[in-house]
């Protein structure tokens, strides 16, 4: 195969990609054909058991389509993996395949991709090169590598076309959610995210932020790589290899409760020394992907590309409203929710009072793990309530809330995600300490 035609391996035009969306509606419209004729023939079979079966076919249907898209799509199918109670557990199940078992590219077009990237092919840059990609995701696949200096290296090399991708997706997933949703910032949601994703494009960027991270958050219990700049370009991002285990690894050996505490606790206060930081930077992509649990005990921090810096008048309002919820004061609660934009004059009465219930509900739960000095997150009553109210969070259809809760709600479904997998009992007293010494600050 030629270099120009393995590229073709990834639709970029808003028309090749259409068609692939098209098929895939059509694949889950006969899985539901079929669904329903088996409860016709079928009448005495287990309804629960063919409803997830229908779940399951369609989940492997959209899962297959979608990592033939990559880019955008492939990132939804990495939310569809997190526990929000709003897909059946069969999509979740399916849908976390895409945080490490997407198709690489084939060797031929990755060494095009590093020629294009850096000047020369990948025998001529390193002392040694696997050819077969250690990891592969939405937007780029990573292969291990040795420097001429001995140092073990990650490349990661993008796949072709990517920025047509996010534009064409976007314009069709803009088109559907503007008949589903009202309000007046869903224009400004979408902008954000394009603008973030276009970003992630940027290697050169992930660079810095890799700079940043391994400055701040490198410490006792936390490893991060650095980045190699001589050996990166909008493309192509090489970076010292960090050594762990996946999530999925990391259950699959069955580790006791000690240890899921242990890399619970590491990532909770890791999230909190970003929130409570004056520099407003957040690693927004809180998946299982991007962290390693390493045989030393320390969290390896991986994928930078996702990194949002939110202005301070933001991230200031945000510890005040966990202020006002934690103290349950109420006026103080309502006055940040309208200047959050959570609430604004645009609603009607109806809608306000839809909202309003919500976020009451919301709050109470978000907060409760800082109300005690430690707190469980194998609970399952908690992912309960939790699940039910992501579920109602979902059937609201009015935009609301400033653009740049967008990513705060990533981190925030990704890290009780984690914890629900990891399950741990985690001592909350660092980062309550930590939150309000930040709200002290803004007095």
């Amino acid at each position: 195969m030629s270099d120009s035609d393995s590229s073709t391996d990834f639709p970029a035009s808003k028309f090749d990609r259409g068609k692939i969306f098209a098929k895939t509606g059509l694949k889950v419209g006969a899985n539901y054909a079929r669904y329903l004729k088996d409860r016709v023939t079928n009448r005495k079979g287990d309804k629960t058991a063919q409803k997830a079966a229908l779940n399951t076919q369609n989940a492997k249907d959209i899962y297959a389509e979608l990592t033939k898209l990559r880019g955008t799509a492939l990132k939804l199918a990495q939310s569809m993996s997190m526990d929000t109670g709003v897909l059946p557990d069969e999509f979740m199940d399916v849908m976390a395949q895409a945080q490490y078992k997407v198709p690489p590219m084939n060797q031929a077009l990755v060494r095009k991709r590093i020629r294009d990237g850096l000047g020369r092919y990948p025998e001529l840059l390193f002392d040694s090169f696997q050819g077969d990609a250690i990891a592969a995701a939405s937007i780029g696949q990573v292969h291990r590598a040795t420097l001429s200096d001995g140092r073990d290296v990650a490349v990661k090399v993008q796949y072709p076309n990517i920025r047509n991708t996010i534009e064409s997706d976007l314009t069709v997933a803009r088109q559907l959610f503007g008949r589903l949703v009202n309000g007046p910032y869903l224009d400004e949601y979408f902008e954000e995210v394009r603008s973030m994703l276009m970003l992630e494009t940027d290697y050169e960027n992930e660079a810095e932020n890799i700079d940043f991270f391994a400055d701040q958050y490198d410490y006792d219990g936390v490893v991060t790589p650095e980045a190699v700049h001589e050996y990166t370009s909008q493309t192509v991002l090489t970076m010292t290899f960090v050594e762990g285990q996946h999530m999925e690894e990391f259950l699959a050996g069955q580790p006791g409760q000690e240890r899921r505490n242990h890399f619970g606790q590491l990532l909770w206060d890791f999230v909190h020394d970003q929130i409570a930081s004056n520099y407003c930077t957040l690693h927004a992509d809180a998946h299982p992907g991007n962290f390693l649990f390493r045989d030393d005990g320390r969290l390896g921090v991986i994928d930078f590309g996702c990194v949002k810096r939110f202005p301070q008048n933001f991230r200031d309002d945000m510890l005040r409203l966990w202020n006002a919820r934690i103290h349950d004061n109420q006026d103080a609660i309502d006055t940040m929710l309208h200047k959050l934009d959570i609430l604004h004059d645009e609603m009607n009465a109806s809608t306000r009072e839809r909202v309003t219930s919500f976020f009451e509900r919301f709050g109470r739960l978000i907060v409760r793990p800082y109300r005690s000095d430690t707190f469980d997150f194998g609970d399952d009553a908690f992912y309960d309530e939790l699940k039910a109210c992501f579920k109602e969070g979902s059937q609201l259809r009015e935009t609301s809330g400033s653009h740049h809760f967008i990513f705060i709600n990533k981190v925030l479904v990704g890290l009780f995600s984690l914890m629900a997998q990891l399950r741990p009992t985690i001592d909350t007293r660092h980062s309550q300490d930590l939150l309000h010494q930040s709200v002290d600050a803004l007095a």
